[in-house]
């Protein structure tokens, strides 16, 4: 079981606001000192306007809640950031669908589907490979809409010679019949192998070796 978390967030987010605190602090008492030194100077018979140091000390004071509010606030983001990385453990192992256009062979078998937004008249898939070739044309697949298929690919080539297992990358071409294109969606069924958070999201690694946002996620199983 692996939760990874990329950030470093909590120390940052304490380091932020205690930095502020302690700066305004001494802003706090150079202020201080200085409207002492004005009191104990000033000319008796034309003192200083009381009222604008009172306006001013009454500023810092807001800016001093300000500031710890904010460093407040950003101490329950941590903590509900922790919380939310501890949840996301409990994926791992599972079985999930998730948004993707890769296809990962092995043994001759995929984890690769589709999903139609509207009926066919044709569905096909190309593959490619790392280089961006096209080594094998998918034809003939269903074309119902609102249900997942699979692409159903042996592990061979168009010339019919077995390819390496591995990852490579499908496009799913759908048209109707006027031609028109038909948004179609690419997923895999497959299992989460590491949980990673980073800048408040949550990632899953999925068997294969592909990292894929929570929200890439349809289904649990």
């Amino acid at each position: 079981m692996t939760v990874t978390n990329t950030t470093g967030t909590s120390a940052a987010t304490t380091t932020t606001g205690t930095g502020s605190l302690s700066s305004l602090a001494e802003d706090y008492t150079r202020f201080l000192t200085l409207l002492t030194a004005q009191i104990q100077n000033q000319d008796p018979l034309e003192p200083m306007d009381s009222t604008t140091f009172v306006s001013q000390l009454a500023q810092l004071s807001q800016v001093e809640q300000s500031v710890k509010t904010n460093s407040n606030l950003e101490t329950l983001s941590s903590q509900f950031a922790a919380l939310n990385a501890m949840s996301g453990a409990q994926m791992i192992g599972r079985d999930v669908t998730a948004y993707s256009s890769n296809v990962v062979l092995g043994g001759g078998e995929t984890d690769s589907y589709y999903l139609l937004s509207g009926g066919a008249a044709s569905v096909s898939v190309d593959i490619y490979d790392s280089l961006d070739r096209v080594i094998r044309t998918i034809s003939d697949l269903p074309t119902d809409a609102g249900e997942l298929h699979s692409i159903d690919w042996d592990g061979t080539d168009d010339d019919g010679g077995a390819v390496l297992d591995g990852s490579y990358t499908m496009v799913v071409n759908a048209k109707d019949s006027e031609g028109k294109t038909i948004d179609a969606y690419s997923f895999r069924k497959t299992t989460v192998d590491e949980v990673l958070f980073s800048n408040g999201q949550l990632y899953y690694n999925l068997t294969g070796d592909e990292t894929v946002s929570s929200d890439a996620v349809v289904a649990i199983r």
